[in-house]
């Protein structure tokens, strides 16, 4: 299922008003998405931080993610993934300048909350890998993925919970193009 911006944003805002452990709950499904499912661009938002993120975190957060700087409006899911193969994606952005930030590969590994199957957002082999920047995703619903966002500075000997974002899937101008020549409705 694919959404329009507007059925993504209302679907985002019923999820901002969920706890963390509402979302830990909703996690806890342990679907796996399929690429052709994800494939293109996603809408998505931050849901909820760890309270217990040090302060520059937040900051950090705050000042790359939700403001004029860097306004984060979703991923874009560009090659598939599988168990055995690599995908890779980016980060989408509000801002004219860049509005693609932030590469990362996509792959199938156990979640670090739990130990389950989960598609993995890694940072770490582009620019971002000081921080460790790692996210655990899995499919809640048909088109919508919840996931946790993990950090590893290199002095720190485990993974840290940041904290929760969803990403809808959008309409995607190419299959419905392709669904149009090929007199599919």
């Amino acid at each position: 299922m694919r959404y329009s911006k507007t059925d993504a944003e209302q679907i985002i805002q019923e999820f901002k008003k969920c706890s963390i452990s509402d979302l830990d709950a909703i996690f806890n499904r342990k679907t796996l998405p399929i690429f052709h499912e994800i494939e293109g661009e996603t809408a998505g938002a931050i849901l909820a931080l760890n309270p217990e993120n040090p302060l520059w975190l937040r900051y950090m957060i705050r000042m790359i993610f939700k403001s004029p700087l860097g306004q984060w409006s979703g991923k874009n899911f560009i090659t598939p993934f599988g168990k055995e193969k690599k995908g890779f994606g980016i980060n989408l952005f509000k801002n004219k300048i860049p509005p693609y930030l932030f590469k990362f590969d996509t792959y199938i590994k156990n979640a670090y909350i739990d130990e389950e199957p989960c598609l993995t957002l890694d940072y770490r082999p582009y620019w971002l890998s000081f921080f460790g920047l790692v996210d655990d995703v899995r499919k809640i619903s048909d088109g919508l993925l919840l996931g946790q966002a993990y950090y590893k500075l290199p002095w720190r000997k485990q993974m840290w919970f940041a904290g929760y974002f969803i990403l809808c899937t959008l309409h995607n101008e190419k299959s419905s193009t392709e669904t149009r020549g090929s007199g599919k409705k």
